[in-house]
């Protein structure tokens, strides 16, 4: 009897232990084992990326007449806003580079056949300006679409040194006091470029 009472009690305390473990377990913090990484860290955009993204600019394009989207993939989040009525576009990219980077990946991502994908949906596109100030960089360029002209001001931000922000405004070239008037909110230490 006293060895039945003793495997009861055995049994029960493994019972117990095996279960106080499960439950340990499944509280504790999750480690996930399935993200991708590089050799420097997790190819996907935190959520203090995604926010960071979506936050950027929100107060101006807060109307309804802007409709937005955005993307999550991997070393980068897209947020694109469009105006109908206006004709204009908002798009802004939050690039990662997990290892850093330096001036000649920025040269690499930022040039000709790069901006040839970016404008490519439009008729013919042609660098007006280019002007910088420290971490800030500003492509201005004259787009033709559909036989209208378009003004956009393509931002280059580095800003940390693992991320990068673009942003690019896109409105019809008469509405360019509406350009400017959003450019001085999101970048009044580099609205245009001088002389443009």
């Amino acid at each position: 009897m006293f060895n039945r009472k003793r495997r009861f009690v055995l049994s029960t305390l493994i019972l117990f232990a095996v279960l106080a473990t499960n439950f340990l377990a499944a509280c504790a913090p999750q480690t996930a084992t399935n993200i991708p990484t590089d050799s420097c860290g997790p190819i996907e955009p935190s959520d203090k990326d995604v926010q960071y993204a979506l936050s950027f600019g929100k107060d101006l394009f807060n109307t309804a007449k802007w409709v937005k989207s955005y993307t999550v993939e991997p070393y980068k989040v897209s947020v694109s806003r469009h105006n109908d009525t206006e004709g204009s576009v908002a798009y802004l990219e939050y690039l990662m580079y997990n290892c850093g980077y330096n001036q000649t990946d920025l040269n690499n991502y930022f040039n000709d056949a790069g901006f040839n994908v970016v404008f490519g949906d439009y008729d013919t596109h042609k660098l007006a300006h280019f002007c910088e100030i420290k971490s800030l960089a500003l492509y201005e360029y004259d787009l033709v679409s559909k036989g209208e002209n378009y003004f956009a001001r393509y931002w280059v931000k580095q800003d940390s040194g693992t991320r990068v922000l673009v942003v690019m405004l896109v409105f019809p070239t008469d509405s360019q006091g509406t350009m400017d008037r959003y450019t001085k909110q999101l970048f009044p230490q580099l609205t245009s470029c001088p002389n443009s």
